[in-house]
């Protein structure tokens, strides 16, 4: 799939895998998940952590992130 991705004001195609596809999926679920867990009497602050946390997860799950390199 071909995104339009807007870069600094620009416009930029982009070409999205089919895994890339699913791991924003992923993730937008996870945020969508945060979001409707936060009520708007907390601090935005926690729901940023909140969803820094999610997103974070989702692409540990996807062996993207947090692995050393030797």
């Amino acid at each position: 799939m071909v995104s339009t991705v807007v870069i600094d004001k620009e416009p930029v195609d982009v070409l999205l895998t089919p895994q890339n596809e699913a791991l924003v999926a992923r993730m937008t679920r996870a945020a969508y998940d945060v979001a409707l867990h936060h009520t708007p009497d907390q601090p935005f602050t926690e729901l940023e952590l909140a969803l820094w946390r999610e997103l974070r997860a989702v692409l540990q799950a996807e062996g993207g992130v947090d692995q050393e390199r030797q």
